[in-house]
Order: structure tokens, then C-alpha cells, then sequence
């Protein structure tokens, strides 16, 4: 089946308007994420991202309902009084960010959207707003290294998804100087631009050497996705499984990965760490993928034995973010 932004665009509206035709308290519903792009595909996958707007309290934060293989629905539901202040609006990185970004409105009522939009969207991109956006990302990042060098992980399960979290939220801080936050499949791929766009293009690259070795390696894709696999089939038996592991959601991370390994193998690389580093710190000690997941952390140098390293690594590479808000405040006048 020939996947089309069309096609996308045609099942999400024909997913709203037999929504709104069972239900009566949707107030609006818009389209926000890959979809937006002119190509919203990665590795031949993808989602659609639609958010609901309910009048009464919301049934629950968020589903996933596959269509196909390669692409499903991933709707998160709120309630209007989510929107009540829309001025505050222009604080929140992710819904504020996203509301701003080029939705698509697929549903409104009593122009809903358009008073909610305006009120968010007046001043949003005055310096003194984006960085009330990024100072969360930032914080939260340099409070995490923190607890990591204070050894409250201290084993490679309970250790690199903390440290790939800080990586993620540094370089989202970076991303909300100019844009909108970076969403996991394509982090190592956007990247680069929002380094540029602030003048900082060696970020990029510091970003990468945190989860690369110094010497380069010969990848082994093949054990990698097969164990990575075996990984995510048992880790939909847990019961502490998040919503984004759906099962219909394999082909969403896999073909991205697959995707990526020829032509952006550091932004597979991210993608892989991201996914299996979280099924790996849940998923029992004797899981037989577990050996295949530390195979992979020993040829990336990701083991036990380099934390102290990565560690001072991280801590430079998010000096060096914290010294690009700042030249970025100085620049803007606050």
C-alpha cells in the first residue's frame, strides 16, 4: 500500500468526523507533527498526530489506533479547560510549541480554535517567552546529571536512558531558541538545523560523540534489530509498558531504524539506544535480549566501565548549551 500525506490527511478526517458524529463534546480537533511536513515519512512509516478538544473532562490522555503497518493514529485528548488562559499557552513547549506550529484544523466550534490560537500566539516568539520554553529542558537536564554523578544509577540498565533523557532535553532546549521541540525518531536528524540556526553548528556534533566511540565501529545491524526485536516482543508482555510501545508501533521505530543505518547511521544509532534503552531497564535481567543489549553498549562504549567518561562529556556538552542560552539571551536583550 502506497503511503500518500493524501491518504494520511483523508483518514484523519474521515477519523473526526465519525468522532464527532458519536460524540458531542468534541470542541476541536487539529493535526499537528509529521504530518505538517510536505514528506512525513521515515523509513516508509508514520504516524498521525490529532489532538481532540473535549468540553468535559477528557475520556483519557492519549490512544493509539493502528490503520496499517506503517502508519496509525496517535491522538491525545484534552480538556478545554486545558486552553482556559491561552497567554500561558506560550510557556508550554509541547502544546504551546505544536499549536503554533502550522496545524491543521479538521474541526471547530464557534471559532474555538481561532480565539485559543490568537491569545497563544500573540508574543509567543518574544524572547522573554521562548526562553520560559526552553529554561525547563535545560534545568531538568543539568539536575539529571546530577543525580547520575551521584551514582543513583549505577548500572547500564538503570543508566543510559536517564543519560540519553539528558541528551534529548539539552538539545531540545536548543531546538525552542527557534522552533518547536524535537520528536525522537528524527532528533538526530533536526538537529543539526537547530544548532545552526543559533549559530552553533558544532553542537551537532558534540551531540553525537556522546553516543558514539571515539574510534569508529563496523555496525552489526542484523543482531542488533534481531535482539533489539526479541527485546520488544517480550516487552509487550510487562505490565509498566508505555503507550508509545504499542505494538503496532514496531514497524513505526524498526523501518525508521532500517531506514536510517545507510544514510544517517547516527541518527539509527540515537533511535536505537532511545527505544531499546528504555525496554531494557524494564524488561527482566534474564530476558534473552538482555545480552544483545549489552554487546551493543560495549561496542559503543556505553558499558559500565566508561560511565565516569560519558559523564564528563555530558557535563561539557551541556556547558556548552548552557553557554549558547546565554549568548542567545545577551543577543536578545535579556
Amino acid at each position: 500500500m502506497r503511503i500518500t500525506r493524501d491518504l494520511l490527511l483523508s483518514t484523519a478526517k474521515d477519523t473526526v468526523k465519525r468522532k464527532v458524529f458519536d460524540s458531542n463534546d468534541i470542541v476541536c480537533a487539529y493535526l499537528t507533527g509529521s504530518i505538517i511536513r510536505e514528506d512525513p515519512l521515515l523509513g516508509g512509516t508514520t504516524d498521525i498526530d490529532l489532538i481532540y478538544v473535549h468540553s468535559l473532562e477528557e475520556p483519557h490522555p492519549r490512544e493509539i489506533i493502528p490503520i496499517t503497518d506503517d502508519f496509525h493514529l496517535d491522538i491525545a485528548h484534552f480538556s478545554q479547560s486545558f486552553f482556559s488562559q491561552p497567554r500561558k499557552l506560550r510557556s508550554n513547549a509541547w502544546v504551546g510549541s505544536f499549536l503554533c506550529h502550522y496545524p491543521i484544523v479538521l474541526h471547530d466550534t464557534n471559532h474555538w480554535f481561532d480565539y485559543v490560537r490568537s491569545g497563544a500566539f500573540a508574543h509567543f516568539f518574544q524572547p522573554i517567552n521562548v526562553i520560559q520554553r526552553v529554561k525547563p529542558f535545560i534545568e531538568s537536564a543539568r539536575q539529571d546529571w546530577i543525580t547520575l554523578l551521584n551514582g543513583q544509577n549505577n548500572n547500564a540498565r538503570g543508566f543510559l536512558h536517564p543519560y540519553l533523557t539528558i541528551i534529548k532535553n539539552a538539545a531540545n532546549a536548543i531546538a525552542c531558541l527557534t522552533s518547536v521541540p524535537l520528536t525522537d525518531r528524527r532528533l538526530l536528524i533536526d538537529f543539526p538545523q537547530s544548532a545552526q540556526a543559533i549559530n552553533m553548528p558544532g553542537l551537532a556534533g558534540g551531540l553525537v560523540d556522546l553516543i558514539l566511540p571515539i574510534d569508529s565501529i563496523e555496525p552489526d545491524w542484523d543482531i542488533w534489530m534481531g535482539s533489539w526485536n526479541t527485546a520488544f516482543s517480550s516487552f509487550q508482555q510487562t505490565d509498566n509498558r508505555p503507550i508509545s510501545y504499542s505494538s503496532c508501533r514496531r514497524s513505526y521505530y524498526e523501518k525508521a531504524i532500517l531506514g536510517l543505518k545507510d544514510e544517517n547511521s547516527q541518527a539509527a544509532v540515537w533511535l536505537l539506544l532511545w527505544t531499546w534503552s528504555l525496554m531494557a531497564s524494564r524488561l527482566p535481567r534474564n530476558n534473552s535480549s538482555q545480552k544483545g543489549y549489552e554487546d551493543l553498549l560495549s561496542q559503543l562504549m556505553l558499558g559500565t566501565d566508561t560511565f565516569s567518561e560519558r559523564l564528563t562529556g555530558l557535563d561539557q556538552f551541556l556547558d556548552a548549551v548552557e553557554e549558547s542560552i546565554e549568548v542567545w539571551q545577551a543577543s536578545a536583550g535579556i
